[in-house]
């Protein structure tokens, strides 16, 4: 398909061949993001969690953007940890009441591993420059706390819990112990290139 795909949008044109798988692998990753998409919000919808689901990965994603973490080794692993991480965990926590200082004091926590660990890279992205880092920790920071204010004020429980689970899955995909527990490379901006 993602032949066809881009086939069609050099149709006019003249293209080389690196050109061409270029686009071809924007078009597999859009194709396999779009399928990921459909699968997770398809199971949210038949298990009454559309709306628990968006909030959870709405706030992983906006601390994400920043912070980075960890990426599953294949796409298939990719959606069923996403099945599970946006769908599955959110509906076995979706009526767990907690007070305001649990909230405060998971927040907190939360902060606390992002302003540590963050950014955090993978074995196939190192962030080399330092300068780079500190500028993605700094925003990873800010984005952290817009995202759990934003929860915090949320006028719905379910919505505190729905934005501290996407927040705290995030943490654990950029903490050490969660790198050392599935045998991936940490600090890979450390590692000799040579």
């Amino acid at each position: 398909m993602a032949t066809k795909i881009t086939k069609t949008i050099f149709r006019d044109r003249e293209v080389d061949e690196d050109r061409f798988a270029i686009v071809k692998y924007g078009v597999e990753i859009f194709l396999v993001n779009v399928t990921k998409g459909i699968i997770v919000y398809l199971a949210a919808a038949l298990l009454g969690m559309l709306w628990q689901t968006l909030v959870v990965h709405l706030s992983y994603l906006m601390i994400r953007r920043h912070s980075f973490g960890l990426h599953a080794k294949t796409s298939l692993g990719c959606t069923i940890t996403s099945v599970v991480m946006f769908v599955i965990l959110p509906y076995f926590v979706k009526e767990v009441q907690l007070s305001e200082w649990m909230i405060v004091l998971i927040s907190g926590l939360i902060l606390l591993n992002i302003a540590i660990f963050a950014p955090s890279d993978t074995e196939n992205m190192p962030l080399f420059n330092a300068q780079k880092r500190h500028t993605l920790r700094r925003k990873s920071i800010f984005d952290t706390i817009l995202v759990l204010a934003l929860g915090f004020l949320a006028p719905w429980a379910w919505m505190h819990i729905c934005v501290l689970m996407g927040a705290l899955i995030q943490s654990a995909t950029i903490n050490p112990v969660t790198y050392k527990l599935l045998k991936r490379g940490y600090n890979n901006y450390e590692k000799d290139t040579i």
